[in-house]
């Protein structure tokens, strides 16, 4: 895969540069070539990420001119994607493109008409509208429903953030129904759909639904579709509640699904007291008619079942009313609470929804069930799983009550985090759950944000308060974002959170460094014991937190510095902070001594990038070159196939005494080789050279004796106290980079403040199977690769039981990461690992 972006990069930057492409473009005579080198750009440009904007501008005037002068459709349909997707909106190149749209919608060819107007649909730009408004007008009318459709879409598309002048539109819709009557437009029913305001229309919508229930069995059900739709905006008249009732008892079987559930949507808008008369009167029941939707083993079913019950009040089908009648029997009613354990989290919060509607103290006792059964010492992902439906819990029973939903969480966080499950520096960040409330309190209104802020902070200065890592990190989060509007005082709260620091891991110290400073910009003056705690943590913390301390004690009491990097920041997020923070200490500005600094939303997997670093590359040496070492034949057994047998000993293990050359038939050559940089390291730290086993060197063993070992050479030294774990050095195999491409939906990537070397040691004291490919070996040359199998049974072939590392090393003692794995515990596990580093 890798050298295939590579070969297209290559091929893109030769299109970009080549003047010889250009005069292609130039000749007009040579459409067809055109075509293709405009083809062949979008598709490089499409699949690369390395395309800076504006590369493609000199493709413009060719595109648009193919636009206008194609000889064919599908030469014009090519010239004007090219020139939707490349040409900026403020172009001086549009105005010749609007000329060309213009002249194509007064063609006399449908096709043609057809292209301008789909394009017209894609284009944002305002200017076009007064060239191009009156003759969509004139389109309205048109004999070609294609052409009517996409005029309609057109010109909603281009006017809908004007609603007032969408009248002509409204009037055109109108006007056509009004004429196809008793027959159905469907293509002016589509654009009444998009209509914001369809007053205009109703009468003629509500008069469609009696002419398509006479022809229900006889006509597409697809109109009888739009006419539903179209009266979710439009009100539906009382007379036709009744013909809602007879589609719902007429309609079954999976493919009429979408309208079944659209006429009960249809329903939801009308009263309650109007649909029980109805159904007094037709001794019909909308919930009677889909009750055999709940004993189906069908998800879709299930969905279809909760979310059409969802759609009615409770009084029409729950008996919560004297003188109604329950339409369910009890164990049906089972049924649907079983759908609170569905596999489904869309199921379950509907299902929730429902029973809220029916008795609010059905959820509240099913809140406390979850709360009391709280699961200890399960693993990661079923804690993030519970947690998640205890939050939604929460949101449906306080909705947009600020304050009682952080009173919530409290409660939540109290269980899930509490003394009954180990203390908080063991405990890892419950990522879903920050995801889910940090979300959710961003669709509080204002007032209500602030309120739930206020209480979530004022746990922070409650010195007797325990709060778990994850809603640690969410007040850090929300703190950050809203400090300076609620009544906490950031003094209080700096104080507070400095106090905790030492009770947290790596991830949270980080988030919680971040939000302080961050409230330092809100204090007069910073109190020593704040300074003198986050040196205290910097003193016995890795190099991550030490650089992060060390910015914190930089920055904290200069206020009109902070001042400015707030001022500088999109947002006042917390991972917006962080990058304003990145900027100003990367620029002159800023420190002379470059800090590496990372955000801790990364918990999230929502961080922006890491900030550009120095050149990876992997041809930089850190120590003076020394001689290629020569080809040793003896050591060719170390790659023979038996090694691949679990009896193999480890890395560290697999020595042979370097006194004791004779008894090995060593040979000459071999006694005289050069010693690398990485073997004089291993010397000076095992003591006497007499006590120094040889380093064993991993070569292919493919390879001819008599070739240049200086890039086949790949030294990593491993303590002997892990020599329990088998570590292999492979030869170039597909397996890596098949392991790879699968998990390519579970991305995370990294600075590691400590060399490859340090890296891989610290992997084996997980105690998991593990197989590492050279730097210099394919794919991927220049990084170190490693294969993390959390079981030694399970095979690589399955991503989902292991982890794929990609390491390349910086010129510092450090180097990037890039971690694919599907398996959350271990992601997790190893994520924790190169973070606290």
């Amino acid at each position: 895969m890798a050298s295939d972006v590579t070969s297209l990069l290559e091929v893109y930057r030769l299109c970009v540069g080549s003047g010889i492409f250009e005069m292609h473009l130039s000749r007009r005579d040579m459409q067809k070539e055109c075509r293709e080198k405009l083809i062949m750009l979008l598709y490089c440009s499409m699949n690369l990420t390395q395309v800076n904007p504006g590369e493609l501008a000199f493709a413009l005037p060719q595109a648009v001119n193919l636009a206008e002068m194609g000889q064919t459709l599908r030469d014009k349909q090519l010239g004007f994607i090219f020139c939707t997707e490349v040409m900026p909106p403020n172009h001086e190149l549009q105005l010749m493109l609007v000329n060309t749209i213009r002249k194509d919608l007064e063609s006399s060819s449908t096709a043609r008409v057809c292209l301008a107007l789909s394009v017209l649909i894609q284009t944002q730009n305002d200017d076009v509208i007064p060239a191009v408004q009156s003759h969509l007008q004139a389109l309205f009318m048109h004999k070609s429903i294609s052409v009517r459709r996409r005029a309609y879409l057109a010109y909603h598309s281009l006017l809908h953030s004007d609603p007032s002048r969408l009248t002509p539109l409204e009037d055109a819709v109108v006007l056509r129904i009004q004429r196809t009557l008793p027959s159905i437009d469907s293509c002016a029913m589509a654009a009444a759909i998009k209509l914001n305001q369809v007053n205009a229309i109703n009468d003629e919508v509500n008069a469609l639904l009696p002419i398509v229930w006479q022809r229900f069995n006889r006509q597409p059900r697809s109109l009888t579709l739009l006419v539903l739709r179209a009266l979710r905006k439009a009100k539906l008249t009382v007379p036709n509640v009744g013909i809602v009732l007879e589609i719902i008892k007429r309609t079954s079987g999976p493919l009429v699904r979408v309208l079944l559930r659209e006429a009960f949507i249809v329903l939801s808008s009308v009263s309650a007291e109007v649909i029980q008369e109805c159904q007094m009167q037709q001794s019909l029941s909308p919930v009677a008619d889909i009750r055999h939707l709940l004993t189906s083993k069908d998800p879709n079913d299930q969905y279809l079942f909760v979310s059409c019950l969802d759609c009615l009040s409770p009084t029409l089908w729950a008996g919560t009313l004297p003188g109604t009648t329950a339409i369910l029997d009890e164990w049906e009613v089972q049924e649907v609470m079983k759908l609170l354990n569905s596999h489904d989290r869309l199921v379950r919060k509907i299902t929730l929804r429902v029973l809220q509607a029916v008795d609010p103290s059905l959820v509240g006792a099913y809140s406390t069930q979850l709360l009391q059964n709280f699961p200890i010492g399960s693993t990661l992902s079923d804690k993030n799983e519970y947690v998640s439906r205890l939050l939604d819990v929460g949101e449906l029973q306080h909705g947009n009550d600020g304050e009682q939903y952080a009173s919530y969480l409290k409660d939540l966080f109290a269980v899930a985090e509490g003394d009954t499950q180990g203390r908080t520096e063991d405990m890892s960040v419950l990522e879903v759950g920050v995801e889910m409330v940090l979300t959710h309190i961003r669709d509080f209104d204002i007032s209500s944000r602030v309120s739930c802020v206020t209480v979530l902070a004022v746990s922070v200065t409650e010195l007797d308060a325990r709060i778990g890592p994850t809603l640690m990190v969410v007040i850090s989060a929300l703190v950050c974002e809203y400090c300076g509007k609620i009544a906490t005082s950031p003094l209080a709260l700096l104080q507070g959170m400095a106090s905790r620091l030492v009770s947290y891991g790596v991830t949270v110290q980080d988030a919680c460094l971040l939000s302080m400073l961050r409230m330092s910009a809100e204090c007069d003056h910073i109190p020593h014991t704040v300074s003198k705690l986050v040196t205290e943590i910097s003193q016995f913390s890795g190099k991550r937190i030490r650089n992060r301390c060390s910015i914190f004690l930089t920055y904290c009491d200069q206020r009109n510095v902070l001042a400015g990097i707030i001022a500088q920041a999109s947002s006042s997020s917390l991972p917006d902070f962080s990058a304003a923070l990145i900027t100003y200490h990367s620029s002159p500005a800023g420190t002379s001594t470059p800090v590496r600094l990372k955000s801790p939303s990364a918990l999230t997997g929502l961080s922006p990038s890491s900030p550009p670093r120095a050149s990876l590359s992997p041809s930089k040496l850190r120590y003076e070159a020394y001689a290629t070492p020569q080809a040793v034949p003896s050591l060719r057994h170390l790659l023979s196939p038996r090694r691949n047998d679990s009896s193999l000993p480890s890395l560290g293990s697999r020595t042979r005494s370097s006194s004791r050359a004779s008894e090995h038939e060593m040979s000459l050559a071999e006694l005289s080789r050069t010693i690398t940089p990485g073997e004089l390291t291993i010397v000076a730290a095992r003591g006497p050279l007499q006590e120094i086993s040889e380093v064993d060197l991993v070569r292919n063993s493919n390879a001819p004796q008599n070739e240049d070992l200086g890039s086949r050479v790949d030294l990593i030294s491993l303590d002997t106290a892990f020599s329990e774990v088998p570590v292999t050095f492979l030869t170039p195999e597909p397996n890596f980079e098949e392991v790879w491409d699968a998990m390519e939906n579970s991305n995370l990537r990294g600075w590691c403040e400590s060399s490859m070397d340090n890296v891989v040691r610290l992997l084996q004291s997980l105690q998991h199977s593990m197989r590492v490919i050279a730097v210099d070996q394919p794919p991927f040359e220049g990084e170190l690769k490693v294969l993390v199998v959390a079981s030694s049974d399970s095979p690589l072939a399955e991503p989902k039981q292991g982890a794929a590392l990609r390491l390349r090393e910086s010129e510092e003692e450090s180097c990037l990461w890039r971690l694919r794995c599907d398996d959350l515990e271990l992601r997790t596990t190893i994520k924790r690992l190169l973070e606290d580093i």
